[in-house]
């Protein structure tokens, strides 16, 4: 193929690949009575007493006043060692605290801002995209999670301040322990319970423009 014929379908792919565009439409299925959906508020994943592979996810529940607000979620690790040392982690990387200009807050996924009012009832929250081995932190290191409120013109230490003199977080998990924070008497995970009249899919495809 001469050098002008290589040109030209280089030039027609390149064409094509930016006339791609993402369209996303949905789906809603109202449902004809209120449904239930049931999951544990936080799943630790790992093979039982071995730390070396570990997943966890955990729903922050916002207390009912500050439904809707707007503010910002702070995934925390400390190790009891360092009792004044702290790490956060902003949906991506861990962070310690004292090295960053300011507080780095959980971003949900698809997120590189912190969106505002994102304080719905329920917000997930993970510690890694991928497995993780925390076997040096075992009876060491806490996993914590909080929020605090925010505004426009309050900055992420404002918030994070809020949330520590307000209380608003809570211990996880223990590494180490095979179970997590709970509240209950029988050391089992909580439960969260919603109540939902309608189902949203939403389709994303690829089209061209």
């Amino acid at each position: 193929m001469s050098y002008v014929k290589k040109f030209s379908v280089l030039l027609c792919c390149s064409l094509f690949c930016i006339s791609l565009a993402q369209a996303d439409y949905e789906i809603t299925t109202k449902f004809s009575k209120p449904g239930k959906m049931c999951f544990p508020q936080t799943s630790l994943r790992a093979e039982s007493n071995k730390f070396n592979s570990i997943m966890l996810d955990h729903h922050l529940i916002i207390s009912k006043e500050d439904h809707f607000k707007e503010g910002l979620v702070f995934v925390g690790f400390r190790l009891k060692s360092q009792p004044d040392a702290l790490w956060l982690f902003d949906g991506e990387n861990w962070m310690n605290h004292s090295d960053a200009d300011s507080p780095k807050p959980f971003l949900p996924h698809g997120y590189t801002t912190p969106p505002t009012g994102q304080l719905q009832p329920v917000i997930p929250t993970f510690v890694s995209s991928y497995p993780i081995d925390v076997s040096e932190y075992i009876g060491d290191g806490e996993l914590w999670v909080g929020y605090g409120l925010s505004s426009e013109t309050r900055t992420s230490q404002e918030s994070f301040d809020e949330m520590i003199n307000s209380e608003r977080f809570n211990l996880v998990w223990e590494i180490g322990n095979p179970k997590v924070a709970t509240a209950g008497d029988l050391g089992l995970p909580n439960t969260i319970c919603l109540s939902i009249t309608e189902l949203t899919e939403i389709i994303h495809i690829v089209t061209t423009q």
